[in-house]
């Protein structure tokens, strides 16, 4: 404890380590209280990876997998209500689920300049609230696909919960100029992809399901099978009359595993927050 509040950062964050390691009861007060120390240590995350960190950063990251649903709901609301600023805080926003009284503070970091394309996280916490005055906003975030398919993911992810048809355009752009032209996938990005186009449930978007599983679309044969399964379970999650004849001829096609889990939870949208 008296370690905590010494001048040497790293010292602290050891500090902390020990507490919750020696499974202090008082670990989580004592969190609260440190949550304005925002001083910087590398930390290796893997053995060849490591990035500067805030020490509250740290400590909520080493406490995170003890804390009750009570403890997590409060250290939400701190975290987004007085220190927004922590790293942990814009992942907060990604996770929970889109409450009124987080509003304006989500609008207000998704406004932001992004410094990555890894901010698009937060068009997607803002998508969830599935307000018509941040379709510009929103849109203005996705004029441009970055080459990092994560990134792109959640530009799907948002489109895919927020279904808006100033958004569909977005979705034809990467058919055209992204899917069409590099004839590659990255497995996550695609899937995404296929589920926000099969929310539209419509002819535009029945024809781009169906040309994604034409071989002059993807011509090698070994990722035709997961664009298949990627097709398959996006219209199986959005059904739709309108899916009903590709649904029927994809079906026999699928391995009896992906039938097996077709609904089974979304491992995608597992909750930390």
């Amino acid at each position: 404890l008296k370690i905590l509040d010494c001048e040497n950062p790293l010292l602290r964050i050891v500090a902390y380590r020990a507490i919750v390691n020696r499974k202090d009861p008082d670990y989580f007060s004592i969190l609260l209280i440190h949550l304005d120390d925002t001083a910087k240590v590398v930390w290796w995350y893997y053995e060849d990876a490591a990035d500067s960190f805030m020490i509250s950063d740290l400590m909520i990251s080493k406490a995170e997998p003890k804390l009750s649903k009570i403890q997590k709901d409060t250290l939400v609301d701190e975290v987004l209500t007085k220190h927004n600023y922590l790293g942990t805080a814009k992942w907060m926003m990604v996770d929970i689920k889109p409450i009124d009284k987080y509003y304006a503070i989500i609008k207000k970091q998704a406004q932001l300049k992004s410094t990555n394309c890894h901010d698009l996280a937060l068009s997607y916490a803002l998508a969830k609230f599935r307000r018509k005055e941040d379709i510009q906003i929103l849109s203005d975030k996705f004029s441009e696909f970055s080459d990092n398919p994560y990134c792109n993911s959640d530009i799907f992810k948002a489109i895919e919960v927020f279904p808006d048809s100033a958004f569909f355009r977005f979705l034809i752009k990467f058919f055209d100029e992204n899917i069409k032209k590099k004839e590659q996938y990255d497995y996550e990005e695609f899937e995404y992809y296929c589920r926000a186009v099969a929310r539209y449930q419509n002819v535009e978007a029945l024809h781009i399901l169906t040309e994604l599983t034409k071989k002059r679309t993807y011509p090698d044969d070994e990722d035709m099978s997961q664009i298949k399964e990627c097709v398959f379970k996006a219209i199986h999650k959005c059904p739709s009359s309108i899916y009903d004849n590709l649904y029927s001829r994809l079906k026999p096609q699928m391995d009896s595993i992906v039938i097996k889990y077709l609904d089974s939870p979304d491992h995608h949208y597992d909750s930390t927050w």
